[in-house]
């Protein structure tokens, strides 16, 4: 797939971004004429990372996870790429290679999940969960691409996890690769309308560039108002059954601008349907602050949101993650609204269920954190200056 194929695809997905988003200087977007420079995402979900990285001029060839419902989302996500429903560790690089089409990689991505790590979490020292690192690892070890990618939450920095990092740092060592002293990043220093600290243990096959730490924008994020006040007209609209909505929208920020499509159909929009008692506790609770009995924080429009959370599937308690309550309205914000809040586009679907849908963006990596590594990534790979 060459350069091409590239601007074909990029034109269709990213078609409202340049000079228009107010962090663009610091996306730094693909060039048609960039070599092609292919990535395998693991633990996937519904492609958060893949489309940063994408966005940053690579080519998803394979995402993978052990959660169907989001391969199936991964798979209209990304329609020339492999979307392949498997556990990390029934799979061999050799099976990744073949199922991509690929004699190697330029990079393997992926998060594994977070939840054994989170400082909010329980942190059982028997969680399978932990375990996934190493198998990134041998992953990484087994396709041997010029670079890797570890995402997790900032927990995995933390003394209980110790261990595993060192042993990862180790293995990967020996397998030939450099490694950056992990990055710590939080997405609301790159243009996203959120505050989310996460770290990314990036490496480099020995022999291949180093990457260097994104600086920060240097400029205030966007708000939660920038990102959700051209849907508030939707409020007062007829949901369709499967919680699409038909436009117009309101006035539109640059950042919101960004992420609009050019599809009328917006998904996502179904709103939860809270008693009246509950309603008036969330119109009750002050901006800015946590509503006392549920706990939920209600948005501040001036001001980025909370961390959004993803909530747990049945293997893991089907816990739902607390959902901010809307700056403007006496509810939940819906799937839609906490993908804008994630820099996650209109035309991006998830699963059409709240509470997947709902999972599914709160894993993700938001695409303009994910572009801002991946163009680190990039300028190591090509040689381009930072």
């Amino acid at each position: 797939r060459g350069p091409s194929h590239r601007s074909q695809r990029m034109a269709r997905r990213f078609w409202p971004i340049a000079g228009r988003i107010r962090h663009g200087a610091t996306l730094g977007l693909y060039s048609p004429a960039m070599p092609s420079l292919t990535v395998i995402d693991m633990f996937a979900g519904a492609g958060g990372l893949s489309l940063g990285f994408e966005q940053a001029g690579f080519d998803p060839m394979l995402g993978t996870d052990s959660d169907e419902r989001a391969v199936a989302a991964y798979a209209d996500n990304f329609p020339d790429a492999r979307a392949v429903p498997a556990d990390i560790v029934d799979l061999s690089g050799k099976d990744l290679l073949d199922m991509a089409e690929l004699s190697s990689c330029t990079a393997v991505i992926g998060g594994p999940p977070c939840a054994a790590f989170s400082v909010a979490g329980l942190r059982r020292q028997s969680d399978k969960r932990r375990a996934l690192v190493a198998e990134f690892a041998r992953i990484v070890f087994e396709v041997r691409p010029a670079y890797f990618v570890l995402e997790n939450v900032p927990g995995i920095l933390q003394p209980w996890a110790r261990g595993i990092v060192e042993a990862f740092r180790r293995d990967m060592k020996r397998a030939g690769y450099q490694l950056a002293d992990p990055w710590l990043l939080d997405a609301a220093d790159f243009g996203v309308p959120q505050r989310r600290r996460r770290v990314f243990m990036v490496g480099a096959r020995y022999g291949s560039r180093l990457p260097v730490a994104p600086a920060p924008a240097g400029t205030p994020p966007p708000t939660a108002r920038d990102a959700l006040g051209d849907l508030e007209p939707l409020e007062w609209k007829t949901l369709k059954s499967n919680g699409e909505q038909i436009g117009p929208l309101g006035p539109a920020s640059a950042y919101a601008s960004s992420l609009r499509s050019r599809s009328p159909v917006i998904t996502g929009c179904g709103r939860v349907r809270h008693t009246p008692d509950i309603a008036k506790r969330f119109e009750n609770a002050p901006l800015g602050t946590s509503e006392p009995i549920s706990r939920f924080f209600r948005l501040h429009p001036d001001r980025p949101a909370p961390t959004i959370r993803a909530g747990t599937l049945n293997d893991h308690g089907s816990h739902t993650a607390p959902r901010p309550i809307h700056y403007a309205f006496p509810r939940c914000i819906t799937v839609r609204e906490a993908a804008r809040l994630q820099s996650i586009p209109d035309w991006f679907r998830v699963d059409r269920t709240k509470w997947r849908g709902f999972m599914q963006v709160g894993n993700a990596v938001p695409p303009l954190l994910a572009c801002v590594v991946g163009n680190a990534i990039r300028r190591a790979a090509t040689g381009e200056s930072a």
